[in-house]
């Protein structure tokens, strides 16, 4: 399950998440067994336009739209890895 924000998103976020929303790597969180919250996006309108979702696990994902308006995933570096 994905979970998007609901509340306090200004009409740039509102597009931007909007645009993330209808990818296939959203699609793909709203398949998972896990729930995803997004917890960071960009404000500004864009590109490049920057998404991060973390798990209810702890795992943190995060998405970048570059200029020719692809999508890619990347782990977050800032979290360290903690085997189960």
């Amino acid at each position: 399950m994905l979970h998007f924000p609901s509340r306090n998103v200004g009409p740039d976020a509102s597009r931007n998440l909007d645009q993330f929303r209808h990818t296939s790597l959203a699609m793909d969180l709203e398949r998972d067994s896990r729930r995803w919250d997004v917890v960071e996006w960009s404000w500004a309108p864009g590109p490049p336009l920057r998404v991060q979702v973390r798990s209810e696990q702890g795992d943190v994902l995060e998405f970048i739209m570059d200029e020719p308006g692809i999508w890619r995933a990347h782990p977050d570096a800032n979290v360290p890895y903690e085997p189960l």
